[in-house]
């Protein structure tokens, strides 16, 4: 069987693992350079042209820096959690359509949208197997957090998933991206302004950081980790952070799609792709930016008792737009 070099060159290369990868540093980048101006610093400014290297460098840092494991940890849960955490993050770009096709063509199928959210589900588990290996009651405590939110905001953000699909009349997220010839953000923004605010916490940022609370328990679940395993629990925060975000491009902001003036419709597709997700990117650093954090008491009650009620509520109204669109 003859090697498809296309395959090959749009898992490794683009719009596969490569592209995730540096894109990934960019948008840390990014966000860096956001929290330094609104915060009166400079930001990253030395490792290449205005300091947009850094990530990269700090990446190669920490894999040149000692490994330390603790005594009495988990050891095998302690030392693959957060390669597998990252690696199920990259996976589910797979089925994101970034170029106007997914990554591995002919992956995308009728609810997609359940696996990719499924997965999400458990790289976030696995972030809680990594601290509670550790044995450390810090990263014990972080490890806790991030179990009772992923336990609180999983249910909303899926309820409110739902409602785009519901307008698409499909749970294929190809298909959803498609269909919006007027971004769903626009016609349900009480849907999508709940689903960024139910990704903050998804992403442990402000004002729901609580499970990496420096302030309250060092670094929480990251404590123990050092060396190339933490270069790796580093990388996969960032790009659970891009996938929430390309998440709620493809849910609510027409995914790549968008006009092509001339030229490659793949270019316009990933030029209109990478531009909509670094709006939600500087969006979501601007709320992290203007809240502070809430305690962990806050969180639950931000959840259960107004969080939840609005998801399902916003189903509901979604419903009733969409019935009164249907026939128009």
């Amino acid at each position: 069987m003859s090697l498809d070099l296309n395959f090959v060159f749009r898992v490794l290369v683009f719009p596969g693992f490569a592209f995730i990868l540096l894109f990934t540093m960019f948008c840390d980048w990014v966000e860096r350079k956001i929290e330094a101006r609104m915060q009166n610093r400079m930001g990253p400014i030395y490792t290449g042209p205005v300091g947009v290297l850094q990530p990269l460098a700090d990446f190669i840092k920490l894999l040149t820096k000692e490994d330390i494991v603790p005594f009495n940890a988990k050891n095998f849960v302690f030392r693959f959690a957060p390669i597998v955490s990252f690696s199920i993050f990259v996976f589910s770009f797979a089925f994101l359509p970034i170029d106007g096709a997914s990554v591995v063509s002919g992956s995308n199928f009728e609810g997609d949208l359940i696996l990719v959210l499924t997965l999400v589900s458990i790289a976030n588990f696995l972030l809680f197997l990594s601290g509670w290996s550790s044995t450390n009651p810090y990263s014990a405590i972080g490890a806790t957090r991030v179990l009772t939110q992923l336990l609180g905001y999983d249910i909303p953000l899926f309820i409110l998933a739902l409602a785009p699909a519901f307008l698409a009349g499909s749970l294929n997220i190809a298909a959803i991206a498609n269909k919006q010839y007027v971004p769903f953000a626009f016609l349900i923004p009480w849907t999508f302004a709940l689903f960024i605010i139910n990704l903050q916490a998804e992403l442990e940022k402000d004002p729901f950081d609580v499970p990496h609370a420096e302030t309250e328990i060092v670094a929480g679940y990251e404590t123990e980790y050092t060396g190339r395993r933490l270069a790796f629990l580093k990388l996969a925060k960032d790009v659970q952070m891009v996938l929430g975000a390309a998440i709620a491009v493809e849910l609510f902001l027409g995914g790549p799609y968008g006009p092509i003036f001339y030229g490659l419709s793949a270019v316009w597709y990933t030029l209109w792709f990478v531009l909509k997700l670094l709006i939600v990117v500087v969006v979501t650093e601007y709320l992290t930016c203007i809240f502070a954090r809430l305690r962990i008491d806050q969180v639950l009650v931000v959840n259960w008792k107004l969080l939840l009620p609005l998801a399902l509520l916003s189903l509901a109204v979604t419903v009733g737009v969409g019935l009164w669109l249907n026939p128009l």
